[in-house]
């Protein structure tokens, strides 16, 4: 999967990019193997008896739902347009972000309400 002409690359810094939305509720840690968001989700399932606040998607499509905080991270704020980093395409837009594994074509929509996987 090529990403989409005009897409902004985002360079890696030591492998990994960090992105946060443009509302700022959500931020993402993404590698070659993986991406990692942490956002207040309104219906993530409980983890140790508490609601998830992290999901973490690999580039083969396992999901998983994990209690987490991805710290004082160097994220870059994205606007409504396409980007690439470290393998993956990311969509932004008001609705949500899409991440699509580039080699794979497995990715994730995020979004506060809810996380779709494909």
């Amino acid at each position: 999967m090529a990403p989409p002409a005009g897409a902004e690359a985002l360079p890696p810094e030591n492998g990994y990019v960090f992105i946060q939305t443009k509302s700022g509720q959500t931020r993402c840690q993404i590698s070659e193997e993986e991406v990692g968001c942490e956002a207040p989700f309104t219906n993530a399932p409980k983890v140790d008896g508490s609601p998830a606040n992290g999901v973490r998607l690999t580039a083969n499509g396992d999901e998983e739902w994990i209690l987490g905080n991805l710290g004082d991270i160097p994220a870059v704020t994205l606007d409504y347009r396409a980007y690439t980093a470290v393998g993956w395409t990311i969509e932004a837009t008001e609705a949500g972000t899409k991440f699509t594994n580039n080699t794979t074509g497995r990715g994730m929509f995020v979004a506060i309400e809810n996380v779709d996987v494909f």
